[in-house]
């Protein structure tokens, strides 16, 4: 007599074995609050480093967000082809953000090499501090630089050209352009985050 296999319950949770047991992550050397301020060699280069980035998008962050404000007035005041009083002034304001923008950028180029060197230093078997390869730190900071280096070249193209339009879907491209920054994606800011809890600052 053949026997039937029983159907199978599609809202039946299969029971977890027991001799399973919850995954145990180790601990980052720099998480534990006795070590936070003792980590010396090039742990503690690379973690200053990683804070150095940190601080370098912060004033990114800054600089945008204070040239807001400058691009909604040109896009106000410039209304036909002439180039009303007040615009090369607010032209001058938003190009020194510009600049900062570069210097911001040039920063995180430096940074990007310094712990590139900083990582390659570390001799030990083990992980430098959680789970990240060596390699890992320099290809992270890399693409952060990048990223912020691509949109400051949208930025300084919005500094251009937003003076010689005054088309309102013109303005309404340049003033997006600024504001969403389409270079620095969700995946960009996961990277630096990633960075942070690495070298334990998160």
């Amino acid at each position: 007599m053949m026997q039937t296999t029983p159907k199978k319950n599609s809202d039946t949770v299969p029971a977890i074995p027991e001799h399973f047991s919850p995954l145990v992550i180790s601990e980052s050397p720099v998480t534990k609050t006795s070590q936070r301020g003792n980590l010396t060699g090039t742990p503690r280069r690379v973690r200053d480093i990683a804070a150095d980035i940190h601080s370098s998008i912060q004033q990114w962050n800054s600089v945008h967000l204070h040239a807001v404000p400058i691009l909604k007035n040109i896009c106000q005041i410039k209304v036909d082809e002439k180039y009303p009083d007040g615009l090369q002034d607010s032209c001058d304001v938003l190009e020194v953000d510009c600049n900062a923008l570069d210097e911001i950028v040039a920063s995180l180029k430096l940074l990007a090499h310094q712990i590139k060197v900083a990582a390659s230093l570390h001799r030990a078997a083990e992980n430098m501090f959680l789970t990240w390869p060596i390699n890992k730190f320099g290809d992270v900071a890399e693409k952060i630089y990048e990223a912020y280096r691509d949109e400051a070249v949208v930025k300084r193209k919005v500094l251009e050209n937003i003076a010689h339009n005054h088309q309102e879907a013109w303005k309404i491209l340049h003033l997006a352009a600024w504001v969403h920054q389409p270079n620095i994606t969700e995946n960009v800011t996961r990277l630096l985050e990633s960075l942070l809890v690495e070298t334990g600052h998160r």
